[in-house]
């Protein structure tokens, strides 16, 4: 069962095919620059949805994107970390 408490704990070890998914410490710290782009897009999405529908205020748009970038942030970090094991973790389909 998954709860927002254990949202970011990843296994260690694919069950499958067993892939190590922690090749070495501090391996995902580039995913936070994915993450950052993740962040960017939606918000860049969120502000031209905004202004194309309601054209609100400034203190609308601020908390419209502040609080759709926090709620997909766990969606951002699972993603990223996806993302980068991918293309510099030597794991393939």
């Amino acid at each position: 069962m998954k709860t927002i408490a254990r949202w970011g704990v990843t296994h260690s070890v694919c069950p499958v095919c067993q892939a190590n998914f922690e090749p070495e410490p501090g391996f995902y710290f580039g995913a936070m620059f994915i993450s950052y782009a993740f962040s960017v897009a939606w918000g860049a999405a969120l502000w031209v949805l905004l202004y194309v529908l309601f054209r609100p205020d400034s203190n609308t748009y601020t908390m419209v994107i502040a609080a759709g970038v926090v709620l997909l942030s766990p969606w951002s970090f699972r993603y990223s970390r996806v993302l980068w094991l991918y293309w510099f973790g030597g794991i393939s389909r």
